[in-house]
This record gives structure tokens, sequence and C-alpha cells, in this order.
């Protein structure tokens, strides 16, 4: 045998490549071929675990094939499994933690028998079963729920659809916390305890969509050397919890906050509260539509907290819910209520989408774009729309595309009345940072006529001919709840025209720029 097959990284890594999920066959193959290769194979054949049925097999003499319906195989998996029967001997215990040593994940237990895990929560000592486990994904039943009592001291991953208060003392090394907002019927969580989270303190990721934090549970996240990621959801008492003090909340190392709640007002109070330097991501969900005020004050909010030199993506967006009443909407977002944008200097993406009309022109949207020389998207009301006939001008997004030549994806209405005439070729043309970067438009809410398809095709297809190139005419205002996307449908359908004219206007410009490379080479 070659000297390199003795080095167990290397066999670790040639394994891997022989493991797969459904099947093992090679696995257990190399790992009866020679003592060399016994261990780094059962490492790898062991290293997900996706149901109890495989240990159960281990100790033919402790299990039996069972038939339960409240045991849910994995998908693929026959309807039988094995389970243990009865307790397990000193000699049983010694071969299953032979093989669940080497296991580090446990993927997705569908279900599991209640009585057989209870022969799992009496060892003869006190060692735990699965000393090693670093990642565990678990979807909840009401039998597997019990499988959360077992320790797990080196845990440092955890995605769970259910309550986490078993394993606050168990797995003290945790390090990612995920708990699903779409939990099953029956189960509501929708407040962290912090009398449990308090076990934790070398978190790095809590991701909670959904569930309420209250300050006791930030004050002590807040404490946390390490953690980088946020998300969960402000109770509509947050701002009654928060103590008078001089002191706010610092976050040193927290690079990604998602905030949902009911209204601006609660995320901005917060805001004022806290101080997040390290920030270069903040996405806030809301579900009240945001007054002025509202509006003012979270921008202050994000300029006090420290992150708004840094904030690389800024997205504030309110949620929809059912059909919008475009008639009774009646504040309009315009230049002023988004200038404070223009001290954000690093942003490389923003999206804002309220129910609001927007009222902005080429000169505003020029000045605003014009601050942002790294700006990679940008979508102004993808979800409620403009509800306007007006809009950025061609030449308007010409002049914005030049000026940000990093620009992927823009989403904008765009004031088409009269633009009959076939533009001449741009005299100036885009500069682009990469010919096959992907260029996506949303035109959102923009009136089309008939004569103007021919000149408005050919425009589109002009200003980006060498790119991957994408337009998308859609009125997204009505949330997808209603079929017609435009003013109206005959909007809808020269749209259409539109989309298809251009896709067939630069696929014959890339095939010839394509047929030029290969004739240079």
């Amino acid at each position: 045998m070659h000297h390199a097959l003795e080095i167990q990284e290397i066999l670790l890594n040639i394994f891997g490549h022989a493991s797969s999920y459904y099947q093992t066959t090679d696995l257990v193959a190399l790992a009866i071929t020679c003592r060399a290769f016994k261990d780094p194979a059962l490492d790898v054949l062991w290293e997900i675990l996706p149901d109890l049925s495989p240990l159960a097999q281990c100790v033919p003499e402790a299990s039996r094939l069972t038939e339960d319906p409240g045991v849910l195989q994995r998908y693929y998996s026959p309807s039988k499994c094995y389970l243990f029967h009865r307790s397990l001997t000193q000699n049983e215990w010694d071969i299953l933690r032979s093989y669940t040593r080497r296991i580090r994940s446990i993927g997705t237990l569908h279900g599991l028998n209640r009585k057989s895990l209870k022969r799992l929560w009496r060892p003869p000592n006190p060692e735990p079963l699965f000393p090693n486990v670093r990642h565990l994904y678990f979807e909840y039943t009401h039998r597997a729920i019990h499988f959360l009592l077992l320790p797990f001291p080196s845990l440092i991953s955890l995605d769970v659809r259910d309550s986490i208060k078993s394993l606050a003392k168990t797995s003290p090394s945790l390090r990612r916390l995920l708990i699903h907002a779409d939990l099953p019927t029956g189960v509501n969580i929708n407040f962290i305890d912090p009398i449990f989270i308090r076990q934790w303190r070398n978190l790095r990721i809590v991701v909670c969509p959904g569930i309420s934090m209250d300050v006791t549970t930030l004050v002590h996240l807040s404490r946390m050397p390490a953690l980088s990621k946020l998300e969960f959801k402000l109770g509509s008492t947050f701002p009654d919890q928060i103590p008078p003090s001089d002191t706010p909340l610092v976050f040193s190392k927290l690079r990604r906050w998602v905030l949902c709640s009911k209204s601006l007002y609660l995320i901005s109070c917060l805001l004022s509260q806290t101080r997040l330097p390290a920030v270069i991501t903040f996405i806030a969900s809301i579900e009240c539509r945001p007054s002025r005020l509202d509006l003012s004050a979270f921008f202050t909010g994000v300029q006090m907290s420290g992150f708004g030199h840094r904030v690389q993506e800024l997205h504030l967006g309110q949620f929809i819910s059912g059909r919008v009443d475009v008639l009774g909407n009646t504040r309009v977002l315009g230049f002023e209520d988004l200038r404070p944008c223009m001290a954000f200097t690093n942003l490389h993406s923003i999206e804002l989408s309220m129910d609001w009309q927007v009222d902005l022109t080429d000169n505003e949207l020029l000045s605003l774009t014009s601050t942002w020389p790294h700006l990679e998207r940008f979508h102004i009301n993808r979800w409620w729309g403009w509800n306007t006939l007006g809009g950025i001008t061609p030449n308007g997004l010409v002049q914005l595309l030049q000026i940000c030549p990093s620009l992927m994806d823009i989403c904008v209405a765009i004031d088409m009345r009269g633009y009959t005439e076939i533009p001449p070729p741009l005299q100036k043309p885009v500069r682009l940072t990469s010919p096959y970067t992907r260029f996506h438009i949303n035109v959102l809410d923009s009136f089309i006529e008939a004569e103007s398809v021919p000149a408005i095709a050919a425009f589109f297809a002009d200003i980006m001919p060498r790119r991957n190139f994408l337009l998308c005419a859609w009125d997204s205002s009505l949330g997808g709840m209603d079929p017609v996307r435009l003013p109206n449908r005959v909007c809808e359908s020269l749209w259409e025209d539109v989309c298809q004219r251009v896709k067939e206007r630069v696929a014959v410009g890339t095939s010839v720029l394509s047929d030029s490379i290969v004739s240079m080479q």
C-alpha cells in the first residue's frame, strides 16, 4: 500500500467522495478491507445519523424490526425500522459508543419511538451517548421532542422547530441557534425565555424569525463576544421595557441584523438604544404603514447606531396583506424623505417598499445614486408599486447606469409616454464592470402605448447589448394577488411584446459577439 494512504486526512478526503446519503455499501466494503481503512471509513459512514435504526441494528439482541405508525421514516426508507425493545447491557453500551463517538451531525429526525428513546436515557455511567455531535437539525413531532432530553456537550449548531429549554444546560458550547417560524399546528413559540438563553455564552448566530425577545435577552446577547448574525421580532411592548439609561447596548461584532416589527416606531426606539459599529447588512420588516415622521426617525436611528457609514445592504419593507387600496394611498415618497440615505455612502444594495406612492424625477434619482458609487441593487417600492404614470425617463436611466457601473438589479417605474422614435446608438456607452454580469430590470407601473413598442425594445436592447440581460415588466403593487400586472391588460400585452423583442435582439447581438471571439482565437 502506498505511504500516502497511511495518512488519515487523505483517506477521509477520498472516502468522503464515496459516501452517499442513501447508499453506504462502498464505505462498508472499505471498512472491512483492512485495519488502515477501518477507522476513516467508519468516521465517514457515521458522520451523519439520519435516524436511530442504524444504531439499533448494531445491537441486534436488544432491538427488533418494528412497524410503528408513530415512527416517521425519512424519505425513500422502508416502512419498518429497528428500535430498542429492552434496556442495554454494559457491553451493548460500549458497542453503541464505539459508533456514536463518530457522529458529528444528526439530521432531520422526522420521528422517534418514545419507549425506544427511554432506553438511551439510562446509561450505566454518566458519559454522554453523543459526545461529539456538533450539528443538530431537528424537526418537531410529539415523540421526537424527547430526543432533546439527551445531552449534547459539543453541540454548536441547533436548527429546531420546538422548545429548546432542555438543551440550555446540556449544550453549553452552542454557537448557532435557529428556531423556525413555520411551526407545526399546536405548537406556539412566540417568545424566547431569557432564563435558559443565558446559559449560552458563545452564540455567534441567532435566527428566530417571528419570535420575540425582551430587553433582558438582548442585553445578554450584546455581551456575546462573537455574535455576528441576529434575527428576531420586536414585541409591541418593547419600548416600555427599555429602562432609562445613558449606556446603550453595544453589539461590537454584529454584521447582519434582521428585525421584524409591527411598526417602524418600535425599530427606531431600539436603534436609538443600541450601537452597531460593525453592521453591514440591516433588514427591517414592518406590518403597518409608516408615517413620514416614522421614516425620518428610522434614518436618524440608523445614524445614531453608528453603522450608517459602513452599511452595505439596507432593506426596509412593509408586509402585504391582501389587495392594496391604491386610491386610498395618499402618502407620497419623495426626494426629501430619502435624502438621509445619501449619507450611507458605502451602500451596495438598497430596497425600500412601503404603502406609499412614489414621486421621484430624473434629477432626484440621479442625485441619490451619485452618492452610492458601489451600488449593485436599487429597488424602490418593488412590492407596493409606484402608482404613478411617471418615473425615470429613458435618458435618465442611461445616466443612472453610467453613474453606477456596478448596478446589476434595478426596480423602478419608467416613463415611456410619447416615446415613439427609435433612438440612435449611444454616443457614450454604458461602462460595465464585466460584460458577462447579469443585468436585471424590473419595470413597475409603467404605462405603454402600442406605437412605442419598437422604440422601447430598441432602447433596452441597445443600453446593454453584451450583458446577460433580463427585462421584467410587472406591477408588484398588487402583491401577486391579481392577474393584472400593469396599469391595464393592454399594457401587459404590450410589455410582453417589448420583452420578447429585447430578448431576440440581445440574443442576436450575443451570438455575433461569440462568433467574433471564436474567429479571433
